[in-house]
């Protein structure tokens, strides 16, 4: 029997993303989300370590979910009036932060808020800091330890603290 019977639950609840998690980390997953009531507010399994706010003004795209799950030490916040967007299957590594608000150079009291909006098929390298206001087209590459301030267009790579252009993948 073993761990086929878990299997076939999640296909019966129609997740079965969870199959491609492993089955301890589905656990403590469930410990923390459900028990300790951190992520609470969170649908589906959230890594352990993971810091997701605003839940309600997130919008996710198909095969998003596993990121969630098993990419650790993620942070994710959508203040009020603002809104994130993650399109269709789009990954990330260990370490990132999304966020639609940040305080302002000259006023520390003020917060600067904008939209976050990632298109279908990104990947984001380990800790890439996504500030509000940016867009991303699809199938952008994000390199690890980047800082995106600003907009890109779609088929690129980016990398650097402030993010860059470092190759046109339509070349």
């Amino acid at each position: 029997m073993g761990l086929g019977i878990f299997k076939t639950y999640f296909r019966m609840i129609g997740k079965e993303y969870y199959i491609k998690i492993p089955i301890g980390l589905l656990i403590i997953n469930w410990i923390i989300q459900r028990i300790f009531r951190i992520n609470k507010h969170v649908p589906f399994s959230v890594h352990y370590t993971n810091n997701i706010k605003g839940f309600d003004k997130i919008k996710l795209g198909n095969n998003v979910h596993l990121n969630f799950a098993i990419s650790g030490g993620t942070n994710i916040y959508a203040f009020d009036n603002t809104t994130i967007e993650i399109g269709d299957d789009t990954i990330w590594a260990y370490n990132v932060c999304i966020q639609t608000g940040n305080h302002d150079f000259k006023e520390r009291n003020r917060f600067n808020l904008g939209s976050v909006k990632i298109g279908k098929n990104c990947w984001l390298g380990n800790g890439v800091a996504i500030m509000a206001g940016v867009e991303l087209g699809d199938n952008v590459t994000v390199g690890a330890n980047s800082v995106v301030t600003k907009s890109f267009p779609s088929n690129t790579v980016i990398a650097g603290c402030p993010a860059k252009v470092i190759r046109n993948l339509e070349d």
